[in-house]
């Protein structure tokens, strides 16, 4: 069957993992945590500073434990999650949308950077009448945040739909995420190439529902094996050519 769709994961993929990881969780942590603390000072609720780094580290917890099942929270249930750890403003709105945007919107004190080519690559794909979206898991930044950021770095134009796991309550390589890009899409699995560079999220999760994959395979992940992926790239301008075999 042809190919007439492409989605792509986020991080790792159209965006760089950052080099240090542990460097960059510590940084977004202090500024999460230096906007929850003026949030909740704004709201007549101050906090100790130890007591919000100690909450955030035990949502931490909470929220590995959800992924490593495969699921996922909204924006909200972390955000009242967070406030039950911390023991205060349960159930104030206002403070729970100021919480939201406080560690949601950390993420623009820290743009990442595209890799190479994805914006031309995905210029190119919709010149040749490819769909195109994105599937990706989230962290504390979720989808209603991540768009933005998309938007400003100058590709969410080039894509057709935004998959995030935040808000469809599942992450990759659950199969529920990659379906509801096809139902978006309109497309049957076997018209749509993902490309990814986790072997397992990506390339098992979109294989178990029976798309093609493409392994995004920059380095990063050492011991990766890829032998179910249908193809490797290295660099996104490789992925026009590779599809034109396949359509």
């Amino acid at each position: 069957m042809a190919i007439k769709g492409v989605t792509f994961d986020w991080w790792g993929t159209v965006v760089e993992i950052p080099a240090v990881r542990d460097i960059y969780d510590e940084t977004m942590r202090e500024i999460r945590v230096d906007r929850a603390a003026e949030a909740l000072k704004a709201a007549g609720l101050p906090v100790s500073r130890t007591l919000l780094c100690s909450a955030y580290d035990a949502q931490t917890d909470l929220l590995l434990r959800t992924w490593n099942d495969l699921r996922d929270l909204s924006v909200e249930e972390q955000t009242r999650a967070y406030l039950g750890l911390l023991g205060v403003g349960e159930g104030r709105e206002d403070l729970i949308r100021a919480l939201q945007d406080a560690f949601g919107s950390a993420i623009e004190a820290r743009l990442p950077a595209l890799y190479p080519d994805i914006g031309e690559t995905l210029r190119a794909l919709r010149d040749r009448g490819y769909h195109t979206g994105l599937i990706s898991n989230t962290g504390r930044t979720g989808g209603r945040f991540l768009r933005p950021v998309q938007d400003r770095l100058g590709i969410g134009g080039f894509l057709d739909v935004r998959i995030f796991s935040d808000e469809v309550g599942v992450r990759k390589p659950d199969r529920t995420i990659f379906q509801t890009a096809l139902d978006k899409l309109s497309l049957a699995a076997e018209e749509i190439v993902h490309v990814g560079d986790d072997v397992v999220a990506d390339i098992a999760g979109a294989k178990s529902i029976g798309m093609r994959a493409v392994w995004f395979n920059t380095g990063f992940w050492k011991d990766a094996k890829a032998n179910r992926a249908d193809a490797e790239i290295h660099g996104h301008a490789e992925l026009p050519r590779l599809l034109e075999k396949w359509r």
